[in-house]
C-alpha cells in the first residue's frame, strides 16, 4: 500500500482516541466516547424537571454503542441546548456527524467543542481530519500540531500529521521525523509505515515543494 492510497485511512485513524496504538484498519462501527470528565471543568446544575446530565450523557453514548447515532444525535443535541458549553458532548456529536459525511456541520460541532476546552486533544484529531479531507491543509496542519503539543505521546495525531506533510502538502522532509517517532510510540509494530520511513530515507535530503502549501 503506498501513502496516497493510503490517505483514505486518515479519519479511520482519528476513531483511535484513547492512547493505545493506531491500528490500520477499517474504521470501527463505533467511534470511541468521550468520558463525561472531559465534557466540561464546570460544575453541572441539572434542569428542573429533567434527569442529571450525566445521565443524559450517559444515555446518549449508550445510543451510540447501539449503532443508533440518529437518536443518539437528538439525545446530544438535547444536552447541548440545555448545556452548550459541554466540549465532550460537542466532540461526541462531531464525531457522528462526520461518519455521516456531515462535513460543515462535523466542523461547526469540533470548533465548538475546541472552544469550550482547547485543551480537548481528541476534538483537535477529528477537527484536523474534517479540515484535511475539506482542502484546508493550513487549519489541519494547526489543529494536529496543538494535538501534538498537549499530548506528544498521541500516535493518531502525529500518525496524521506525517500522511498530511508527506501526501497532500508535499513536505517529506517534515513528515519523516513524525513518522518516525509514531514508530516509538506503536513499538515499531507498522510494518507499512517502516516501509515509508526507510523509502524516504532513501532519498536523502528532499527540497519541500514551494508549491504545495495549504489549498486555502
Amino acid at each position: 500500500m503506498n501513502r496516497c492510497t493510503s490517505t483514505v485511512l486518515i479519519t479511520a485513524l482519528l476513531i483511535s482516541a484513547c492512547s493505545t496504538p493506531v491500528r490500520r484498519s477499517s474504521p470501527p462501527t463505533k467511534p470511541s466516547p468521550v468520558t463525561p470528565a472531559a465534557s466540561s471543568t464546570k460544575t453541572l446544575v441539572a434542569v428542573p424537571g429533567r434527569p442529571a446530565p450525566e445521565l443524559r450523557f450517559q444515555n446518549a453514548l449508550a445510543l451510540m454503542q447501539d449503532q443508533r447515532p440518529q437518536d443518539a444525535q437528538i439525545a446530544l443535541q438535547s444536552l447541548l441546548k440545555d448545556y452548550p458549553d459541554l466540549s465532550g458532548v460537542w466532540t461526541d456529536a462531531g464525531i457522528i456527524q462526520a461518519r455521516a459525511k456531515q462535513r460543515d456541520q462535523a466542523l461547526k460541532s469540533f470548533e465548538r467543542a475546541i472552544a469550550a476546552n482547547p485543551s480537548n486533544t481528541v476534538a483537535l484529531n477529528w477537527c484536523g481530519a474534517q479540515y484535511r479531507e475539506a482542502g484546508d491543509y493550513k487549519r489541519a496542519e494547526q489543529r494536529w500540531q496543538k494535538a501534538i503539543e498537549l499530548r506528544p505521546d498521541y500516535a493518531a495525531a502525529v500518525l496524521n500529521l506525517a500522511i498530511l506533510y508527506d501526501v497532500s502538502m508535499r513536505r517529506p522532509q517534515d513528515a519523516l521525523p513524525l513518522y518516525r517517532r509514531y514508530q516509538e510510540l506503536s513499538d515499531n509494530k507498522d510494518l507499512i509505515v517502516s516501509a515509508w520511513v526507510r523509502d524516504l530515507e532513501s532519498r536523502g535530503p528532499v527540497v519541500a515543494d514551494s508549491g504545495s502549501g495549504a489549498a486555502r
